[in-house]
């Protein structure tokens, strides 16, 4: 008269309980992918910044290769000034002295994220917390452009910079650089 089940369909309690553990341990793994690929390209993003920064100065120097011979050009990042160089040479006409002076001055702010044409408006997408410098090395005569900024801005101060020394270890309270070898200039090489 009564019959037996003998075949159970659908889950238990156990079963749903184990599935969504594993789905939630796969979802937990994909957040953490995210995060770090998202990482990853901000750090691609400010190396393209470096690179796209130290090649303006670049060919600013290059179009005044008289000026960098003089040593007009050759600055670092404690050099920078707050105030425009006298004339404006975007918008005025200006000799081969005064423009490596704004030349210098205008790269300064880009590096610092201010728009040179506005003091109050910052550029977006700016690198974190950077700094630059031209110079020239002593011993071979090249000149040397270098971008340091803070890429996971935690208030990083070190200035070793393996892109400009390859045997130089940098550490983990070191900035973040981009070296751009500019090379002699005007057959200056010793």
């Amino acid at each position: 008269m009564f019959r037996r089940v003998t075949h159970c369909r659908g889950f238990t309690l156990l079963e749903v309980m184990i599935s969504l553990v594993i789905l939630a341990i796969g979802v937990m793994g994909i957040i953490g992918l995210q995060t770090s690929t998202y990482k990853q390209l901000q750090t691609s993003q400010n190396y393209s910044k470096a690179a796209m920064l130290a090649s303006s100065m670049a060919d600013r120097m290059l179009a005044n290769q008289d000026q960098v011979l003089a040593g007009a050009y050759t600055h670092d990042s404690g050099d920078a000034s707050s105030t425009a160089p006298s004339p404006n040479c975007a918008s005025e006409a200006c000799d081969a002295a005064q423009l490596a002076a704004y030349d210098v001055w205008h790269w300064q702010r880009e590096l610092l994220g201010v728009d040179p044409d506005n003091e109050n408006r910052k550029i977006p997408g700016s690198l974190p917390a950077a700094s630059g410098e031209v110079f020239r090395d002593g011993a071979t005569g090249e000149y040397l452009i270098l971008v340091r900024w803070d890429d996971d801005l935690d208030g990083d101060v070190g200035e070793e910079c393996a892109a400009l020394d390859p045997a130089a270890v940098q550490g983990e309270d070191d900035l973040d650089c981009y070296a751009l070898n500019l090379g002699c200039l005007g057959g200056a090489c010793p």
